[in-house]
Order: C-alpha cells, then structure tokens, then sequence
C-alpha cells in the first residue's frame, strides 16, 4: 500500500495544474449523452473541404461485421457491439475509430450503416463519449463526406453533436497528442459546418501547443517516432485542406507550414535506408503511414525544409557504408505526460546493410499488466541493468513516478557520451560513449563504482549467432562482436514483438560485468 502511495505521489508530482484542474473538473462534470450535445445543432452551411491526397488505409474492415485491429480478427456475427472489450481498450478504440469508411472496396451504402450503427450505440449509452476516438471519428467521417459530397442530415447531426463534445471537454488532463487530436478535429469540423468558434478553438490549441510538442530539432515530444509519423499526417492533412480553404489565415497557414518542415526533417534524420524507424519508446509497425509516403505527401503540397540536425530530442544517427546507429540519449518525455515513455536510457538500435541487428523487444500491447511491464522495462532494452532494477519507475501502464535524467557528455560526430543517474539510489551513475568509426563501432559502459551490471543485447529474429569464445561472437557470418571486461555471456531467447499482439522468437545476449565494460562490433 506505502509503495503504490509513494509511485502515485511521484507520478502527480510532475503534473501540470491544468491537467489536475481538468481531471477534477471532468470527474464531477460527467459526459451528457450525445442527444444532449445534438439539442444546439446549427450551422449556416456545409463546405465540403479539398484534399489534394488520399491517404491509404489498411483493410480493418472484412465485411459481414467482421473487423481485424491490432492483428487480431473478429466477427460480430449478426450485430457489432461497439464497446467490445475482449482484446482491450486499444482494439476498441480502433473498432471505434472508423478508419474503414475511407476503404475504397466498401460501399457508401455499408458505411453510412456501420455509421449508423455506431451512432445508434453512443445515443443508446452502450458505448460512451470519449474525446480522443470521437476527434479521429470525427476527421474519418467528414473526409468521407467530402470526397463522396454526401448529405446525411442524421449522420451531420450526430457529428455535430460529437464536435459540440469536444469543444467542451478537450482533453487539457492529458495534453500531448490527445489534445492535438482534438484540435485537429474541432479545426476540420468548424470549417465543415461554418463553426468559426470551433475553429478559433482549435487555431488557439494548436498555436499553444506545437510551439511546446514540436522540439527545436522537428521531434514530437512524446519521442516515438510512431506517435510522431501520426501527428505529422495531421499536420499534413490539415495544411492540405485548410491552404484551399476559403477562409483561411495565411499566418496561421505559415506557422503550421514550419512546424510540418522540421518534423519532416527529423523524420528523414531518424529513419533508417530501408525505411524503417527504431521504434523507441511505444512504436510499432503497420500502425502509422511509412516515412517515405509522409515525405512524399509533404513534397506534393511543395513543402521543402533544410536540414536540422538531431538535438533536443536526445537522439542521435550516425550513418556509414555499412552500418545505421540510433543511440537514445532522451529524457522520460514530456514530464507531465509520460505514457509512451519506456525506462530505455542509453540504448540503441543497429542496421547493418539495411537489415536489422540489434533491436529492442519492442511494443505489443497497451494492455495494464506482466508483458507491458515487460516492454517498457529496461531489461527489454539494449542497455544497462543494476541491481535488477528499473532506471525509471515505470508503472500501471502508462505512468512513470521517479524516472532517470540524461546528461549529454560528448555529442560529436563520432564520439557522444552521455550518462543517467537513475540508480542513485544505488550511488551509481550509468555513462556510456560511443566511438563510431567507418567499419567498427566501440560502446564503453561504466558505473563509476565497484557494482555488477548487466548488459541486455537483443538481436532480430532473422539473425543467426555463433559463440567464437567466453567473449566472442560472431553475427550473421559478417559482424564480430567482443566484451571486454565481461565476467560472463549468456544467450537467452526472448520474444520480438513484431506488431501489436504479435511475437517472434529472438536470442538476447546478457552480459554480466563489474563497473566496467568495452564493447566492440566490427563489420566484415
């Protein structure tokens, strides 16, 4: 009981008082029922807005009410029960989400119904208001409505009534990409139903805000390059519609403009030549659009930037001829509203020849309990553990209570050194450097005192491994791996989550050491 009290008081610790404000407020101001938000149904009239692009989707939607989220399928059978809670909060979400009215295959006819339908649950109470999917619902339902120019004045009213909702309930207890969402959403409806109110809403959100979540270096402050690639497809989105939009404020137009650019920047810094992103913090495939189609789509809106180098985020790429480096210097970001943060100081993520070597186990699940524990912990990352413990308390999912700082020691371009004190506690500082040279990569780790630590190494599952001594390693016949310093290597299998709800078997190396250890890759 003591111990969840003293996690509870250091994780409220770092709030905000507006997200303490707001989260006393909604507690005792409850959520009306849609019909109520419905009642003020009024606009002069509906502009259907212009997109230049039409983004893919995946095919979430099979037919016959059957679904598939997060890589697990489901039939409804006669009727969808919209408050399906079998497979988590996360898979309902997307269920209620409606990405699937932008499916090509499907017919209007079928949408309007699943539309309908859904409306029919949020009126009836079998499914509540909430702000975050209503705001994704929302920007779903009017994109289709404008490409198809369709009328539906029960399906209008019923958007309306959601835009009505958010306007009075944004989600200033969260912040982060929540409240973005909502901005998005209120800034899309406005200009759809001729609501400048909700436009000025969502024109003051979004100036507050991106000048805090956009960093100095184009990152998204949740630090996932996941959560990243969504926000920046809203950025895109918008800047596509609001440019042609009648009634637009060019100052407006421009500082959305370079915000976009420098998040398109370091998109491209972070992204290795294969197209993929490290997926640092809680990112995981087929969920956001790939980085070369986000690049793609802001060139098409004639969208150019320079180069900002990789800064304030704490990430840091280097890239040769043979090899891509992704090294995580990053805080536990952003303090007030950690939910994607994982306890991961000091890792890093390796290609070699555009193929994956060392990853991290990655993110499964948003579900509270032993395998999101799992993920988010340290020893789930390539780094140091001490004392069996975690660097940063992360906890029931999405909270952390103390969490480690970073210090950037070095940041050249071929050496950068940096160091935690997560394990204070333990009188223990954890620095690392890295040395970067054309063909071989040396990590050297201490701990500044005399005390055991473990070193977790996780390979992908499409690389083999063969022991050459106690210290010595051999990967995928072309990469050489020794521990200098180490007491002793083991192997250990672990599984890769390859998606949400989706799992490979891996091998890990666990390397025990005492305060000190060198680490050197070279590559054939």
């Amino acid at each position: 009981m003591l111990r969840k009290l003293s996690l509870i008081l250091s994780t409220v610790s770092h709030l905000k008082m507006t997200q303490i404000k707001h989260q006393l407020l909604y507690r005792f101001q409850k959520t009306k029922n849609l019909n109520d938000y419905k009642k003020l149904y009024n606009f002069k009239e509906i502009v259907f807005l212009d997109f230049n692009n039409s983004p893919y989707v995946y095919n979430t939607y099979l037919g016959n009410n059957k679904f598939t989220f997060l890589n697990i399928k489901h039939n409804f059978g006669q009727e969808i029960d919209w408050n399906h809670q079998e497979y988590g909060k996360l898979w309902n979400y997307n269920l209620q989400y409606a990405n699937y009215v932008m499916q090509e295959e499907i017919s209007v006819d079928e949408k309007i119904r699943l539309i309908n339908h859904l409306y029919e649950a949020l009126v009836s109470n079998k499914l509540l208001l909430e702000p975050y999917p209503a705001s994704l619902r929302v920007i779903n339902i009017i994109r289709l409505f404008s490409y198809k120019k369709l009328n539906d004045a029960n399906i209008q009213k019923n958007v309306y009534g959601e835009l009505q909702f958010l306007s009075e309930r944004p989600e200033y207890h969260l912040l982060g990409n929540h409240l973005l969402e909502n901005a998005f959403a209120l800034l899309m409806g406005g200009a759809f139903f001729s609501n400048n109110d909700w436009i000025a809403q969502g024109e003051k959100i979004l100036l507050e805000q991106l000048d805090e979540q956009i960093l100095k270096d184009g990152a998204h402050f949740e630090l996932s390059p996941m959560y990243h690639k969504i926000i920046l497809f809203r950025m895109l989105e918008l800047i596509d519609w609001y440019g042609k939009y009648q009634s637009h404020k060019s100052t407006f137009l421009q500082f959305l403009i370079l915000k976009t650019e420098k998040m398109c920047s370091w998109l491209e810094n972070i992204t290795f030549q294969n197209g993929d992103v490290p997926h640092f913090n809680d990112s995981a495939i087929d969920i956001s659009y790939n980085s070369k189609w986000l690049i793609d789509y802001a060139r098409s809106l004639d969208i150019t930037w320079e180069n900002y180098p990789l800064g304030e985020s704490g990430y840091r790429s280097k890239n040769t001829k043979v090899y891509e480096c992704r090294v995580d210097f990053a805080q536990i970001g952003p303090s007030y509203q950690p939910g994607h943060a994982h306890a991961d100081a000091l890792s890093f993520i390796l290609y070699h020849n555009d193929i994956p070597v060392f990853v991290e186990q990655g993110t499964s699940t948003y579900d509270i309990g032993e395998r999101r524990n799992l993920e988010r912990s340290t020893s789930a990352h390539n780094t140091v553990v001490v004392n069996n413990q975690n660097q940063s308390e992360v906890w029931s999912g999405f909270r952390v209570a103390r969490r480690a700082t970073t210090t950037i020691t070095n940041d050249a371009e071929d050496n950068i050194a940096a160091y935690h004190d997560g394990y204070k506690k333990l009188g223990v500082k954890h620095y690392r450097a890295f040395k970067f040279k054309p063909d071989n990569i040396t990590i050297l780790d201490s701990l500044l005192k005399k005390i055991d630590g473990v070193f977790y190494l996780h390979l992908h599952p499409n690389c083999t491994i063969v022991q050459r001594s106690s210290t010595i390693f051999e990967i995928n016949s072309s990469i050489k791996i020794e521990f200098i310093g180490s007491k002793k290597v083991a192997i250990e299998e672990y599984l890769y989550a390859y998606g949400f709800n989706k799992y490979l078997k891996s091998n890990r190396l666990i390397i025990c050491f005492e305060d000190s250890l060198k680490t050197f890759i070279s590559f054939n």
